[in-house]
């Protein structure tokens, strides 16, 4: 089921004097129900990257394949593809447009086909899994909280069943509550279906308690490609491309710093409390 990309990389307007490289030999594998995140300041390529992975951009070099098979070639169906490799983009509230939540939910699997039935249960569990109650399903979408008009976006997605969930910076312009709301949903639906899901941001913040593997990107190559601790490790290097590691991170290093033998490599809230209690257990029985 992985999706793969092998040495791709992308040129806006190839063959003009204008041409500029967004994307420089990228290899990147996809595997089956993992959780990624794909970092990067403004201007790194992530958005081009994530255009790639189902086929909404064309390579200008390399090969993406997936399940064995050259996503370019000929006979290959790009709309399976791209109800496998559900990608929701930056603000996308704004592609809503039904007079109701659940009609919008409905449009992806009504386009497949499929019987009526199997499209009102698919939109149903998708709304489930995003944590829209029922009492919402006829209202319209425009009178949701921003928060809410972006699970009922991502629910959308979802009742294609895609076997990949990409999500192009899904706390963009909401408030600290919002972030948090959509974030522990995403978790809670990677958790719930198993899906492979790459939620792609700027923030370390937002990626450092949910992701169990961290790319990121840097003038269109990428610069680390591995578990959170060991990107959040290269603190001095983050900083120099334009980003910074989680505050937690920050924290515990000032601590190790003024003598608290407290575990720099904790990434979560959750482990920089447990590492500082201990830290300080061990201090008072000195």
């Amino acid at each position: 089921m992985a999706l793969k990309l092998e040495h791709v990389s992308y040129v806006y307007g190839a063959d003009t004097e204008l041409a500029v490289r967004a994307l420089d030999d990228i290899c990147l594998e996809i595997p089956e129900g993992q959780f990624i995140g794909l970092i990067g300041h403004t201007g790194s390529g992530k958005s081009t990257l994530v255009q790639h992975l189902n086929g909404l951009i064309e390579p200008t070099e390399g090969t993406i394949t997936y399940c064995g098979r050259n996503i370019w070639e000929k006979d290959f169906p790009k709309k399976e593809l791209r109800s496998q490799v559900g990608l929701v983009f930056q603000y996308p509230e704004h592609q809503l447009f039904e007079v109701d939540v659940f009609s919008d939910v409905c449009f992806g699997p009504k386009n497949l086909g499929l019987p009526k039935e199997e499209i009102q249960e698919r939109a149903k569990r998708a709304l489930e899994l995003v944590g829209i109650p029922e009492e919402y399903y006829k209202q319209s979408p425009f009178e949701l909280s921003g928060g809410q008009k972006r699970r009922v976006a991502i629910a959308g997605v979802l009742a294609m069943q895609p076997k990949i969930l990409v999500l192009d910076e899904p706390t963009a312009g909401l408030d600290p509550r919002g972030r948090d709301e959509i974030l522990s949903q995403v978790a809670h639906l990677k958790k719930e279906t198993g899906i492979s899901v790459v939620l792609v941001s700027h923030s370390m913040e937002d990626v450092a308690n949910y992701v169990e593997r961290i790319v990121v990107m840097n003038q269109g190559r990428i610069l680390y490609d591995d578990t959170p601790s060991a990107v959040f490790g290269h603190v001095k290097e983050l900083e120099e491309v334009g980003l910074a590691a989680p505050q937690v991170t920050y924290i515990l290093h000032r601590l190790k710093e003024n003598g608290f033998d407290v575990d720099v490599k904790a990434t979560t809230i959750d482990e920089a409390r447990d590492t500082i209690l201990k830290a300080m257990r061990e201090e008072r029985e000195c």
